[in-house]
Order: structure tokens, then C-alpha cells, then sequence
């Protein structure tokens, strides 16, 4: 029984994507985590690589490439003088 529930838990993780959501405060590595997350799953050589989005609108720079940056349509210093 325990071998069916493997089986069927195993099979259906295989379609759902995995996702990993990183909070924290300033400092804290979060960016430095996602880095190292990001160089890691790309050396793995996996058929379908991260898909990184950025919702820091502050953030000055990011030591990966993400696929969907915020900063693309927030200006961040224009929403602070409003």
C-alpha cells in the first residue's frame, strides 16, 4: 500500500512546478539564496530551467537575471513621493 501511494504522490509531483516564494527582511541573503538557488538548478541541466520573477521595485542590483522584473514598470522613487 505504501508502494501505491509513493507511486501515485511521485507521478503527480512530476507536473506540478515547484515554487519557491523568498521573503525577509534588508540583509537578510535573500537575493544571495536566489543566486545560489539559480546557478545551482542551471547546472543541474534540467530539461526546463527557473523561472525567476523580481518584485523588489527597490532593489539597486541583482546578481542573477530574472525573467520578470518589477522594476521594468515600477519606478520605485516616484511611488515613495506620492
Amino acid at each position: 500500500m505504501a508502494t501505491e501511494f509513493s507511486s501515485a504522490t511521485s507521478s503527480s509531483a512530476k507536473k506540478k512546478p515547484i515554487t519557491i516564494i523568498t521573503i525577509g527582511m534588508a540583509g537578510a541573503g535573500k537575493s544571495t539564496f536566489v543566486s545560489r538557488l539559480n546557478s545551482y538548478l542551471h547546472a543541474r541541466e534540467s530539461p526546463s530551467p527557473p523561472y525567476i520573477l523580481n518584485l523588489d521595485p527597490a532593489v539597486t542590483y541583482l546578481p542573477y537575471e530574472s525573467n520578470i522584473d518589477i522594476r521594468d514598470t515600477v519606478n520605485y522613487q516616484e511611488v515613495m513621493k506620492q
